[in-house]
């Protein structure tokens, strides 16, 4: 499938929603339908609208590109604070809503089946993923068809959903910056490292000096 193709399917089949998701990320993906489904249940859940300021937090257990999707419909960000990063690599994601003090918790199931258009092309694209064989272009087509699958699925038949108990996050901190006695580079003095002559050095300087 061309790119000019590609275009034309997502301006015809896919939500306004997924289509912002899909303008910030750059590119239409599983991972991002992952991560535009667990957004769309934490909205349904949670009666979320997009974050303005740290209403919204969002506890991602992944680096992947379904966290873009969190961060166009959620708001919730790295620059506010609202997004926090926990490297488990486990397909999880946790939401909190500061206004009813809600959380819900998103895992991911293992018993995925695909139900969208053109199936037999789709299992004989899945199997050339499986063993590597895909060209480009297939692979791009394999990505489309399976993530436009997850997207228009319910959140509930693609991830676990529960409520749990959580206790309310701190808001991100604000220090002053302070410039490495070394380096010269400001740094936020709350992640800096004093030494033993009251000088603060930033982390990469400490641990040089340590060597």
């Amino acid at each position: 499938m061309t790119d000019m193709n590609m275009n034309k399917d997502l301006e015809t089949g896919l939500p306004d929603d997924l289509k912002q998701c899909i303008a910030f990320h750059g590119h239409f993906c599983p991972g991002l339908a992952y991560g535009y489904l667990v957004a769309r249940g934490a909205q349904k859940y949670l009666g979320l609208s997009r974050s303005s300021d740290e209403e919204v937090v969002a506890i991602c257990e992944n680096d992947s590109c379904s966290v873009d999707a969190l961060q166009t419909l959620l708001g919730t960000t790295f620059g506010k604070g609202n997004l926090v990063f926990r490297d488990y690599g486990k397909n999880a994601f946790t939401i909190f809503s500061r206004n009813t003090g809600k959380a819900y918790r998103f895992s991911r199931k293992t018993d995925y089946v695909y139900e969208g258009e053109n199936l037999e092309e789709y299992n004989a694209l899945a199997s050339g993923f499986s063993d590597g064989s895909l060209s480009p272009e297939q692979n791009a087509r394999y990505r489309y068809l399976k993530g436009k699958d997850l997207a228009l699925k319910p959140c509930e038949k693609v991830f676990d959903v529960r409520e749990i108990e959580f206790e309310r996050p701190p808001y991100a901190p604000l220090a002053p910056s302070t410039a490495c006695a070394v380096c010269g580079e400001l740094t936020m003095q709350t992640k800096m490292v004093k030494t033993g002559s009251g000088d603060f050095l930033c982390k990469p300087c400490a641990e040089q000096k340590d060597r």
